[in-house]
Order: structure tokens, then C-alpha cells, then sequence
């Protein structure tokens, strides 16, 4: 999913997206270590998605500490 998109989530929608990700991560990886997974690329972008979610939460998080500026 592009960034744009995932800042328009909820946080209760990033945070859900975030659990679904490292679950599908878990099952891929297990696939790869008995040799039955066929595109390794899924586990990259599985990855940089979980990157972008922690990276867009922490920047809400932040940002609600700087409304009193």
C-alpha cells in the first residue's frame, strides 16, 4: 500500500494491518524454510509495509504531543 494511503487509516486500522502483516511475515517465512514459498519478494514487502505503519503511527504519536506547541 502506498504511504498516502496508509496515513488516511485510523490507527485502530494501521494497528490491525500491522498484526495481519507480521502474521502473514510469520507464515511466509515458515513456507521459505521448508522450500515452498515461490516469490521471495512478498517477505520484503511485507516488511517495508510493517516499516511504513510503525513509521506513520510514531509520526501521529508525535504529532499529538505538539498540539499544545
Amino acid at each position: 500500500m502506498k504511504v498516502n494511503d496508509l496515513r488516511k487509516l485510523s490507527d485502530k486500522d494501521l494497528l490491525s494491518r500491522l498484526v495481519d502483516n507480521k502474521e502473514s511475515l510469520q507464515k511466509y517465512r515458515f513456507q521459505k524454510s521448508i522450500q515452498q514459498l515461490e516469490d521471495y519478494k512478498v517477505l520484503s514487502d511485507l516488511r517495508k509495509e510493517n516499516a511504513k505503519i510503525n513509521t506513520i503511527l510514531r509520526e501521529k504519536t508525535l504529532d499529538k504531543g505538539n498540539i499544545d506547541g
